[in-house]
């Protein structure tokens, strides 16, 4: 999976874009590709729909595939409005975890505040307990390295766990929660670095999630955030 820039100003306007903005990008692939970092061996490999929904509308959108020439491996140029294998645009997936990681709703609160007619509760707890083992568990130690390389002086922020996940019950899943909440912090500063040395970089608020994304992808890791612990394809060891 491959995570392309700005594809379109919103999902709406991939949806309706004829011909669709995937098609009309360069191949990623500079820094060459990603299993076997051949460069410039990347070709078109076919298109596939998918849906993405916001808290209102599903789309079907359509997304290009590539193979590596070299590797023969294949990979999907996504929109960088969504998350790989979550049908809900990352802005979405961004709020919901800001609710209760940050604000500190629990999910009777958070369920109301949720707009239209959104996921279910299942849904929204199986997010946070993705996120919770993604960041908490398997990237926060790549983002602690990824921020030492690049300002080994800067201090980092280290401020203690929120309260309410602190009334939590002593559990593996409130220690991941608590060390997400912690990545999150971790992943505005990055941003915040990041820009100082890129100026022109400009991610909006409600697009930390998929800045952190690109990132990920820029360290050679995979760009995802939501890990679900009980899948046997998700890895046991941090990256």
């Amino acid at each position: 999976m491959v995570i392309g820039h700005h594809y379109a100003d919103s999902v709406e306007h991939y949806a309706e874009a004829k011909p669709f903005p995937g098609s009309q990008f360069a191949l990623p692939d500079r820094s060459g590709h990603p299993d076997c970092r051949a460069a410039n061996a990347l070709i078109r490999w076919g298109t596939y729909m998918r849906q993405a929904r916001t808290p209102l509308a599903v789309y079907r959108i359509r997304v290009q595939r590539v193979r590596c020439k070299v590797c023969g491996r294949t990979h999907s140029l996504l929109p960088d409005f969504l998350h790989p294998f979550r049908h809900y645009v990352i802005a979405y997936l961004q709020e919901v975890i800001l609710l209760y990681l940050l604000a500190g709703l629990g999910l009777n609160r958070l369920m109301k505040e949720l707009p239209g007619d959104g996921p279910g509760r299942s849904t929204v707890r199986e997010w946070i307990t993705s996120f919770g083992y993604g960041a908490g568990v398997l990237l926060l130690d790549l983002l602690l390295r990824g921020l030492m390389r690049l300002a080994p002086l800067a201090e980092l922020p280290d401020a203690p766990p929120p309260a309410h996940l602190q009334r939590l019950p002593r559990s593996g899943q409130r220690h991941r929660l608590e060390r997400a909440h912690r990545f999150w912090l971790l992943g505005e500063h990055l941003y915040a670095q990041v820009k100082a040395r890129q100026p022109h970089l400009h991610f909006k608020t409600t697009q930390l999630f998929a800045f952190i994304l690109h990132w990920l992808q820029s360290q050679g890791g995979p760009p995802r955030l939501f890990w679900s612990p009980r899948l046997s394809t998700t890895p046991s060891q941090p990256f």
